[in-house]
């Protein structure tokens, strides 16, 4: 079995049809879900994609997509957007709605993100599963036990050594007193 995607050229490299592509821009999402820190994040989109228009019918409109989630991700994590997406050859030929029916597209016209507008793409909430996480970034068990390790054996040898000056400390009193 093939691993998810981890960045949108891997989607591209992989994509064959548009059924394909909606496929594996799915998985490219769900990889999201587990990153939390920008520069994950912007290494996702950092490399460009290879154009899909001559690939297969609705190419274009593959391309288009794939921009305008590499614009919208940048913007939510608040870096610049990568040059390879505001290319003139990543915005679909003609307008593309998520939604049939003149309600729909109402309402897509209104919500659509900037990022998928000027791609010409409209749909009211496309998703893009984001959350960068406060603090520090994420480290393994194996990692966290050997530093606690490491700061309980410095713990201990300060213990020592404050016994170990006690211990003289006092022996020190009672030769004085006993003189």
């Amino acid at each position: 079995m093939q691993a998810r995607p981890t960045t949108l050229a891997e989607v591209s490299a992989r994509a064959d049809s548009l059924e394909r592509f909606g496929r594996e821009l799915a998985d490219w999402l769900h990889t999201l879900r587990g990153l939390g820190s920008r520069p994950a994040l912007a290494a996702t989109v950092a490399e460009a994609p290879a154009l899909l228009a001559g690939r297969f019918t609705d190419g274009a409109l593959a391309d288009a997509t794939l921009a305008a989630y590499a614009d919208l991700l940048a913007t939510r994590i608040g870096i610049a957007p990568p040059a390879w997406c505001l290319a003139a050859d990543r915005v679909a030929p003609e307008p593309w709605f998520a939604s049939e029916g003149p309600r729909g597209r109402i309402f897509a016209l209104r919500d659509t993100p900037p990022a998928f507008k000027r791609r010409n793409l409209f749909s009211a909430a496309p998703d893009l599963p984001v959350r960068l996480r406060a603090g520090r970034p994420l480290v393994s068990a194996e990692h966290r036990r050997a530093k606690n390790a490491e700061r309980q054996r410095r713990f201990q040898q300060r213990r020592r050594e404050l016994v170990h000056s006690l211990l003289i400390s006092r022996r020190l009193s009672v030769q004085s007193a006993n003189r």
